[in-house]
């Protein structure tokens, strides 16, 4: 006898997409040759729902239910809480609010048959693909459904049903169909309109005839999300972002012009091997490997040109997440933009760095250059040109070019104004770009270090709520990837031994010429015993860093250093920095870190005259750069996003930076699996 319904999993269905009482309406569609009848119902509950369900005949029928939320006037209509034939259904009006980004992805078959095992395996495929980029975009954890004969992502969301927020859903299905439609398996981009159904879950897909090969299958919900959190819509415009960004053809003054330019000869000539392929509002070239990591394979990286002409490039992997076909082509061709040398140089010197230069440090009786020199003296210097650390604060690296080698930044803020927080970032960024950081950390216990650490290398994708209290932790499994990826371009210097800062100098000195540090951290001053210097504190202070500078210049590397202000009340400026002012003379940089919170804004719009809308204001926390010794910057205020998840402040709100250690080989947990012939037969799962 054929299960038409599975209880458990028509329940968990309505739990989890209308939870709390959530008005939706439930079609049964059969269909005879090109006739289709509709039974439609509107039903609060699983239970009542069930009961009308064992009143039908549900033999060659398809059981779909709405996603979003529904006027709670429509639960008057004649076949509330039950089913009746050729009532009036949902339309676009009669939504209230989109809840829901509906993912279908469905392989391409005959019309009016189910799919193969292969078929759907590919689905399940495609789909872990979607969910694992929609994932380091920084998106929530979606329900994750099969139809019966495909895949479904559904996504929580919050808006208003109106036109904008319905252009948005649509552009982000069509972003979707872009990136990842192949020949087997697309994206549905007709499933945004608000008053859409979907397959109810729990109940059988009966498409065509149910054979060996195309058997009928039960569609569930996989994995058992209590609750399912809420997508910000700010993410649905970073996906609609994603989009291949179109450049416009090249013109006469790079060489081409309109007419004559065609992508075609272009990749064949730079030997780009690529598959051609038409997409919805155009063409693209699948490439067979991107041209910025030959580890890209295809259909990861393709070319599209627009209907227009417009031509865009675009990389799946997140590592490539900044790169457009201006980009490409100036791979190709250095000077097809006028790009000068300057500019280039800046932007390749975040990544200039010898691994096998040797440090020596040359003491005052060996120095052999003249204690004086004119102009040309100095010009014919053979100087290695500036080096410079991505501190992965946009503004900072823009304005400031990074962190300089052979420079002192002081780094200073009120308790819970997130210095370690920043500190933290720093050092991740580092070892993504295969730089080493050696750190001394006065407040945490090596444990409590790493641990924080990891939460900021694991980011909100991977990061676990406690369910005791409030906070997030790094789950077991996904330390040692982090730990190998960390591998020796971290090193903390272990407490246990001693906090003397002439004996901790010294190791760090050691320490730092042995691995070829690129940054010194030492988090904080007030930690540090500073006995062996002058018993004046300020004068001891002062000694302290001009050891920094010491160590900074002998050895190229950059130095931070952490020292709390003199006092924890009003509006923090750098004279109010622990020890004397020639600290905040000596350094190079000097950044203060504030919350912003309502004494930060009553005091700024005091001092400043700022206006309720500075764009300072529209984060959680500020980085103040106070002093810039190369290039003059001071009272910049740079708004951040406090992420609890991740511990990360974020240069804007959805920025979801995935740093490259070794993610879990399974892409989805309790996700899309393997088919199996278990999964073919005509039972309930």
């Amino acid at each position: 006898m054929t299960n038409y319904i599975n209880e458990i999993e028509l329940r968990k269905a309505i739990e989890q997409i209308h939870p709390d009482g959530e008005l939706f309406e439930v079609r049964i569609i059969s269909k005879i040759g090109k006739k289709s009848n509709v039974i439609s119902g509107y039903f609060k509950d699983a239970e009542t729902l069930l009961k009308k369900l064992k009143t039908i005949n549900l033999e060659n029928t398809n059981i779909y239910f709405t996603l979003n939320q529904l006027n709670e006037g429509l639960f008057s209509r004649q076949q509330s809480e039950t089913f009746i034939n050729g009532a009036n259904t949902t339309s676009d009006n009669d939504i209230d609010g989109l809840n829901w980004l509906f993912i279908d992805l469905d392989p391409k078959r005959a019309a009016g048959i189910s799919s193969s095992k292969e078929e759907l395996q590919n689905a399940y495929n495609l789909a872990s693909k979607v969910y694992e980029y929609l994932k380091n975009l920084g998106f929530e954890e979606p329900v994750k459904a099969v139809s019966g004969n495909g895949a479904h992502l559904l996504y929580r969301i919050k808006l208003a049903n109106n036109d904008g927020n319905k252009t948005l859903v649509e552009k982000c299905l069509k972003t979707l169909s872009t990136l990842f439609d192949n020949d087997k398996i697309e994206v549905d981009t007709s499933t945004f309109n608000p008053a859409r159904i979907c397959k109810l879950y729990g109940t059988l897909a009966q498409k065509g005839k149910s054979t060996e090969s195309r058997p009928h299958r039960m569609s569930r919900i996989i994995g058992d999300i209590k609750s399912v959190r809420v997508t910000d819509r700010a993410y649905l415009e970073k996906l609609v972002g994603e989009l291949p960004q179109d450049a416009p053809k090249p013109t006469k003054y790079n060489n081409y012009s309109p007419a004559e330019f065609d992508i075609e000869n272009w990749l064949d000539k730079y030997g780009l091997k690529y598959e051609k392929k038409d997409y919805k509002d155009g063409i693209k070239y699948v490439l067979d490997e991107c041209p910025f990591d030959s580890s890209h394979k295809a259909p990861d990286s393709m070319v599209t040109v627009s209907a227009s002409g417009a031509i865009g490039f675009k990389c799946l992997h997140n590592s490539c997440s900044d790169k457009h076909w201006r980009d490409l082509r100036l791979r190709f061709e250095p000077d097809a933009y006028e790009y000068s040398n300057e500019d280039r140089r800046i932007d390749e010197g975040y990544l200039r760095h010898n691994r096998e230069r040797d440090i020596k440090i040359v003491p005052k009786s060996e120095i052999t250059e003249p204690r004086f020199m004119n102009a040309s003296m100095i010009l014919n210097v053979d100087d290695p040109e500036g080096e410079y650390i991505k501190s992965g604060i946009n503004v900072i690296d823009k304005k400031m070019k990074g962190l300089q080698k052979g420079c002192v930044s002081l780094v200073s803020g009120l308790r819970g104004a997130a210095k370690t927080t920043i500190l933290g970032q720093i050092i991740l960024n580092c070892v993504e770009h295969k730089q080493t950081a050696v750190v001394y950390s006065g407040e945490f216990s090596k444990k409590r270090f790493l641990n924080w650490l990891m939460i900021q290398a694991a980011g909100k994708s991977y990061t676990e709520k406690y369910r005791e209290y409030e906070g997030y932790y790094c789950p077991n499994d996904i330390k040692p990837p982090i730990c190998n990826w960390l591998g020796n371009y971290m090193w903390l210097y272990n407490n246990i031994c001693g906090n003397k800062f002439d004996e901790i100098a010294s190791l760090m000195k050691t320490k730092v010429a042995e691995c070829k540090a690129d940054i010194c951290i030492i988090d904080n001053l007030m930690a540090l015993d500073l006995g062996s210097y002058d018993k004046d504190q300020n004068v001891a202070q002062t000694q302290f860093v001009w050891k920094l500078k010491e160590i900074a210049t002998e050895l190229n590397v950059h130095v931070i250093f952490v020292a709390h202000p003199r006092k924890a009340m009003g509006f923090l400026r750098l004279d109010d920095v622990s020890g004397s002012g020639n600290i905040t003379n000596i350094v190079d940089n000097a950044f203060i870190i504030h919350r912003n919170n309502n004494d930060f804004q009553r005091l700024t719009k005091s001092m400043f005259g700022w206006n309720k809308d500075n764009e300072a204001y529209s984060g959680s926390n500020v980085i103040e750069i106070c002093k810039d010794r190369e290039n003059g910057n001071q009272d910049i205020f740079i708004p951040l996003w406090f992420e609890p998840e991740s511990k990360r402040l974020k240069n804007y709100d959805t920025e979801n930076i995935v740093y490259s250690w070794e993610k879990p080989k399974v892409s989805i947990p309790d996700g899309f699996i393997p088919v199996t012939d278990e999964m073919m037969e005509d039972i309930p799962f």
